[in-house]
């Protein structure tokens, strides 16, 4: 082999390297809510046993994880009785969300799938859906739509509210959502067209589209990035005003 196929043996070599270490990392990924786009299964759990449990890095934080290796093991910690939305799994593990209640403030990460236990979710109605919905710079608004079955959505989102320097010199980025949907099985989505709602499928390629679950007692959002200004997103865990 010549030198100059040498070299195109070993930067073919490398690249496959990379292509690989690139998509353990992704697929070990697990820092944010699911994203109900990729149809990535959301539900309800409660964490069971005894003792703390303790959040799993992933690939990017180390290399190898989630796995058993104490190294692995996060900071963060959950106790027995505490609820999380549960999302993808790898191996003996599951993607977790823990809302904190109190603050407003989310932890994700992954869990031995052996301490998380799922909770039945039970029907859910129209009425389960209503009511103002908050998460840390995104507020959802939904009521009663005038057909029946259906639901009026109206939200707000920012990024970049939170930090003063950057709300002082007119930074901040604007996203809003509305929409008229039927809920189906406990999940909704829609495109916002030039016209109004319309279904998922029908929404074109730079049109804003959302999707949204009831899980427990939270609504999990996700939307394309396309429904307001730069980074701007509804992805999260919301909880409703007065629970």
């Amino acid at each position: 082999m010549t030198r100059s196929g040498r070299n195109v043996a070993v930067a073919a070599l490398l690249i496959a390297a990379s292509a690989a270490g690139a998509q353990e990392t992704s697929e070990n990924l697990c820092r944010q809510a699911p994203r109900l786009s990729e149809g990535a299964a959301s539900g309800p759990g409660r964490i069971v046993g005894a003792g703390r449990v303790r959040f799993v890095r992933d690939g990017l934080a180390r290399k190898g994880c989630p796995d058993a290796d104490p190294a692995c093991a996060a900071q963060g910690y959950l106790v027995p009785g505490d609820r999380v939305v549960l999302g993808e799994r790898r191996k003996a593990y599951v993607c977790a969300t823990f809302p904190q209640m109190k603050t407003g403030l989310d932890t994700t990460g992954w869990l031995p799938e052996a301490v998380v236990a799922p909770e039945l979710a039970p029907p859910v109605t129209r009425e389960a859906w209503l009511g103002v919905w908050r998460r840390v710079e995104a507020r959802i608004a939904i009521e009663a739509g005038a057909e029946p079955g259906t639901v009026a959505i109206d939200g707000s989102a920012t990024w970049g509210a939170g930090d003063p320097e950057r709300a002082q010199r007119g930074s901040v980025h604007l996203g809003e959502i509305g929409g008229t949907v039927a809920p189906a099985d406990g999940a909704l989505s829609f495109a916002m067209g030039e016209k109004g709602t319309l279904p998922l499928a029908k929404g074109g390629e730079f049109d804003c589209k959302v999707w949204m679950r009831r899980v427990g007692p939270w609504l999990v959002a996700d939307d394309n990035l396309a429904c307001g200004g730069l980074n701007v997103s509804f992805r999260g865990v919301y909880r409703r005003e007065g629970t």
